[in-house]
């Protein structure tokens, strides 16, 4: 029922907020996604419509009288929360071997249709416009310079090029494959990344991450496929279990490169970089050796072609 106008400031305008806002924490709603939702419940409750984002000469009159009320909502969770509304978009990471130093690699998040280069030369931020957008690979390593791009080796361009074909359809298909322990296995992957990018390195639980994520991705393939779960680290047995399922694919490499005892955790099996990187990259390529062999997996975006030099 229409409640006349909702206020926009003073302490009734706090108090109706905090109320809001305790509704939502009450629902288990995350800080990011609040200001929106409550935007939502005083649309509902009030009756009116709420603008976002838009620009006001555009808008007709129903709507113009509630801009200041948008914005004074989006101000309450900016002056309460700071910066715990910001959210990372990107729907993975993966860590790259560039001439020598480790990078990360943001898979990024992609609406509409963007042509994707491989160039050592810097392109300037398209902005928003009409067209495909093109994303130049090599600036998706975050934290690498201008300069620094300028001076990539040939084999560097082929292992940046070789990641994102790696890391683009592994991170979108641990987002979009509805299973709690796909869910899971993306936590794994992120703890993998910060553990490989930590200063000094935690590598050893690093390799760890990438067998929980290879772990957990392996059980979740069985258990869309019908099959029955087994309590084990060891990825052959997992692996066997698919197989006798009828699912054809070879990960014995990547399986190889992924696994690894407890103990690697706390020092007692020695772990170098390289050996947290591989593991790491191998979880992701196994994610796309399942779904290509036809586990119960979401598409979630097709493999890209390969980018213009």
């Amino acid at each position: 029922m229409k409640q006349g106008r909702p206020p926009e400031h003073g302490p009734p305008f706090d108090i109706m907020m905090a109320e809001i806002d305790c509704k939502l924490a009450n629902e288990g709603i995350d800080i990011p996604s609040r200001p929106m939702l409550a935007i939502r419940e005083v649309a509902v409750k009030y009756g009116i419509p709420i603008p976002i984002a838009a620009p006001q000469v555009r808008l007709p009159p129903e709507l113009q009288e509630n801009v200041a009320l948008g914005e004074a909502i989006h101000r309450w969770y900016t002056e309460n929360y700071g910066d715990r509304l910001k959210t990372n978009p990107c729907p993975g990471r993966m860590v790259v071997y560039v001439d020598g130093d480790i990078y990360e690699l943001r898979v990024p998040r992609i609406f509409g249709s963007v042509n994707f280069v491989l160039t050592r030369a810097w392109l300037a931020n398209p902005g928003v416009g009409r067209g495909p957008v093109t994303c130049n690979i090599v600036q998706l390593l975050e934290e690498l310079t201008p300069s620094k791009a300028a001076r990539l080796s040939d084999s560097a361009l082929a292992t940046i090029e070789k990641a994102f074909q790696t890391a683009l359809p592994a991170a979108y298909t641990l987002e979009s494959t509805k299973h709690r322990l796909m869910s899971i296995a993306r936590g794994d992957v992120e703890v993998a990344v910060n553990n490989l990018m930590a200063r000094g390195g935690r590598y050893g639980e690093s390799k760890w991450a990438s067998l929980q994520a290879a772990e957990k991705v392996l059980k979740a393939a069985i258990d869309l496929g019908g099959g029955k779960l087994k309590f084990t680290h060891e990825l052959t047995e997992l692996t066997q279990i698919l197989a006798d399922s009828g699912l054809v694919f070879d990960a014995h490499a990547q399986v190889t490169a992924i696994q690894c005892k407890p103990a690697i955790r706390y020092g007692d099996e020695l772990c170098s970089r390289d050996e947290a990187l591989s593991a790491h990259q191998a979880s992701l390529e196994l994610v796309n050796i399942l779904r290509e062999a036809g586990a119960e997996f979401a598409e979630g975006i097709g493999r890209s072609k390969s980018p213009k030099s």
